[in-house]
């Protein structure tokens, strides 16, 4: 059978189709988060550097931003079905947060729209956190939580129910989501000039969808279809997921049993048949 299949898969190219479930940063592979699948789009770098396990930039002023963003496929984020985290292990020097100018803004954010402009934003400083759905957040919830003494595990939540934030497991605040903003964004880092900080320190960041992607999905868009072919195709070219030009993760490897084979051909061709994920 592979023989056939194989020939089914002549006609793509050759070159690694990077494609995966996974939107992390680890500090600890000494790298800045646009080595590692994250689209720098701040003004200024502040002087980002990562080493010892710790990203960190600063110090970072209210006249210039430095923040990432993940580069989800459109699509694949429906706060209307799941759940979706952003979560971050920080410390903060130095962090603002409060109302500037009629805006309550954060020197760190944690932010997450879906493929409807559903949104809201964490608004991170030093001592202090809230949630906002709104462009003004003056009146949204915020509580004192002291992010500068040690690191603390930071998660904003958004799915059917709303917004929920967490410290270190604890949930702390909720809202109801925002509607209206551009889709598909995943955002860290800090994205106002209306806030600062002296000092941001970063472990890591990890985006957690709650439902995990079904077999096949190989670029998490909630559709089987001819994208995840080609990568599946490369894949299953290159047969073992230790060669060294297998797609990062070997993501076509469906079983798990770190070989790309007519197994998993198998399973793919069941939920390319079916095409939506997870039905409407």
């Amino acid at each position: 059978m592979r023989l056939s299949v194989a020939l089914m898969f002549t006609w793509l190219s050759s070159s690694c189709l990077a494609a995966n479930c996974d939107w992390v940063y680890r500090a600890v592979l000494q790298s800045l988060p646009q080595a590692q699948g994250w689209t720098f789009n701040g003004s200024t770098a502040s002087n980002a550097s990562a080493a010892s396990g710790v990203l960190t930039y600063g110090p970072a002023g209210t006249s210039s931003t430095t923040y990432w963003d993940a580069n989800v496929p459109a699509g694949a984020m429906d706060f209307s079905k799941f759940d979706w985290s952003l979560e971050a292990e920080i410390r903060l020097t130095g962090a603002t947060h409060g109302n500037v100018s009629g805006f309550r803004r954060g020197g760190f954010i944690l932010f997450l729209t879906d493929k409807a402009g559903r949104w809201v934003s964490a608004d991170i400083g030093s001592s202090r956190l809230s949630l906002r759905n709104d462009n003004n957040g003056t009146s949204d919830p915020q509580a004192d939580v002291d992010l500068a003494s040690g690191f603390r595990v930071v998660r904003l939540t958004a799915g059917p129910s709303g917004a929920r934030l967490f410290v270190d497991g604890t949930q702390v605040l909720t809202l109801a989501l925002g509607t209206g903003l551009s889709p598909n964004r995943v955002n860290f880092g800090d994205a106002s000039v209306l806030a600062s900080a002296t000092l941001t320190e970063i472990k890591r960041v990890d985006l957690i969808p709650a439902q995990e992607p079904c077999p096949g999905d190989i670029n998490c868009d909630t559709f089987v279809n001819d994208l995840d072919f080609q990568t599946f195709a490369y894949g299953y070219n290159v047969l073992l997921c230790s060669e060294p030009a297998m797609t990062p993760g070997c993501p076509a490897d469906l079983n798990g049993d770190t070989v790309v084979d007519d197994v998993d051909f198998q399973l793919f061709v069941q939920m390319y048949d079916v095409l939506l994920c997870y039905g409407e």
